[in-house]
């Protein structure tokens, strides 16, 4: 059963090539254009790993960050940041959070990919 991605960007174009990737490898991949619909979104499929944009109109990805964090469904998740925004002190904050990675715009698809299966992994060793 392929692993399934929730990608939360308010950008139409990243959410693309996001599903793009990722389906080529063999993911499922859930879109969100915004932190309300990624969060039921991720409340409802509890996806193996989530994809989170910080820079986002209505409710930021560090707000939707901390509501997952505080979810007992979703708590586990491994979450990536993808962000344009690469000042030190919102690195540290996300990380303090419990984030996987932090990766800024623009990326890799590849090494998108690579930490994708990284974390995914070792998420799957905890258990």
């Amino acid at each position: 059963m392929p692993h399934t991605i929730l990608a939360i960007d308010d950008e139409n174009d990243v959410l693309l090539i996001i599903k793009t990737a990722l389906s080529s490898q063999g993911y499922k991949v859930l879109t969100a254009s915004n932190g309300y619909d990624g969060l039921a979104l991720a409340e409802d499929n509890c996806p193996d790993l989530i994809l989170l944009d910080l820079r986002m109109p209505e409710m930021d990805g560090m707000e939707v960050l901390e509501k997952l964090r505080d979810n007992e469904k979703t708590q586990k998740i491994p979450i990536i940041i993808l962000t344009g925004i690469s000042e030190k002190k919102q690195i540290r904050d996300a990380l303090d959070k419990g984030i996987t990675y932090y990766i800024v715009k623009p990326f890799e698809c590849q090494d998108l990919i690579s930490k994708i299966d990284l974390a995914i992994k070792s998420s799957e060793e905890d258990i």
